[in-house]
């Protein structure tokens, strides 16, 4: 187990690297440069002073080769320099430090509430094949699979702020709440909105992947030996079917990860979640190359972790994976 550990995580060395040099070349094609926020919060300090423009020209080392600053970068972020956000005033590492609780808060909530809705919708759904049950969740994870998130989001928001008025519009928590009940669940409530809809977003495709796993499983010789033998069914679905349909379920589930932070994006942005998400699209469009690279690159790790994990989970669901490994 720990030579298979060591050798997938290995593997993603070098697909790191790659990632990491295709990233900083793109941002760094996009036009504009980082002194360009500068330049519309303050046009008059950069006509009368040249020298601070060449010295911050140098900071940024924008003149220089662009393999000799995409080493420069890569030296920096390895040892922990994430640099300074040009739009923010302060250094990444700590914007992206306060930032990063919420966008775990939100991701890890909407994640759980994915998974907790749509194994039994999946499982019931291959259970109950062709009935009315199945049909249904088929419908509507077909809906589910089309609608754009930020369409559900946008009329989330209508229903449920607006005329209904349950839910805030926006925002983690109210301003100037006191008491430690009401501060809790006023966070609760600012949750739900987001949460729901970015978790929900998953569970259609969620459940046509689970479906068609249990699907394949079910029609197996060793799931009708054991209903032959008198087992009882909570025992085949749980011990026979579910485990072998595990592996291309956790595929999609692990994998799915990522989405979740990269997907908070733009459920951060209409919610004005102060997130990573949210932060990252500030940085964008704010020609802040430093936070935008930061930030992308901390999606980058999130995917290599994930998959690393799948491969690991791979390996305690069906041990045979671990022997074809070795042979």
């Amino acid at each position: 187990m720990k030579v298979y550990f060591l050798k997938r995580f290995l593997e993603l060395i070098p697909v790191f690297f790659a990632i990491s040099f295709i990233i900083f070349m793109l941002i760094n094609l996009m036009p504009g440069d980082p002194l360009t926020q500068m330049r519309m919060e303050n046009p008059r300090s950069f006509m009368n002073d040249p020298e601070r423009l060449k010295a911050l020209r140098e900071y940024y080392h924008l003149d220089d080769p662009l393999a000799i600053r995409y080493l420069t970068w890569l030296k920096s972020m390895l040892t922990g320099d994430f640099g300074y956000s040009s739009m923010y005033k302060q250094p990444v590492k700590d914007l992206i430090f306060s930032r990063l609780p919420n966008t775990l808060y939100l991701t890890v909530v909407s994640w759980l509430l994915g998974l907790v809705v749509a194994m039994p919708i999946g499982i019931l759904s291959a259970l109950k094949k062709y009935s009315v049950f199945d049909y249904t969740a088929t419908v509507a994870a077909f809906i589910g699979i089309s609608l754009p998130s930020f369409w559900f989001a946008l009329m989330a928001i209508i229903v449920f702020s607006v005329q209904l008025k349950w839910l805030p519009v926006s925002g983690m928590s109210t301003y100037g709440l006191t008491g430690q009940w009401r501060v809790f669940w006023d966070s609760v409530r600012h949750l739900i909105l987001p949460a729901c809809v970015l978790g929900f977003v998953q569970v259609a495709s969620w459940v046509r992947y689970i479906r068609t796993s249990m699907l394949e499983v079910l029609d197996q010789d060793y799931v009708r030996t054991a209903y032959a033998k008198g087992a009882p069914e909570r025992k085949v679905i749980l011990r026979h079917a579910l485990k072998n349909a595990m592996i291309p379920i956790v595929t999609i589930i692990a994998l799915d990860i990522p989405y979740f932070f990269g997907g908070a994006l733009i459920i951060e942005t209409i919610f004005s979640w102060p997130g990573m998400g949210r932060l990252m699209y500030q940085a964008v469009i704010g020609s802040d190359y430093n936070l935008a690279i930061s930030c992308l690159m901390f999606l980058t790790i999130i995917t290599l972790i994930s998959n690393l994990v799948a491969d690991l989970l791979y390996v305690l669901i069906d041990p045979r994976i671990r022997i074809t490994r070795k042979a």
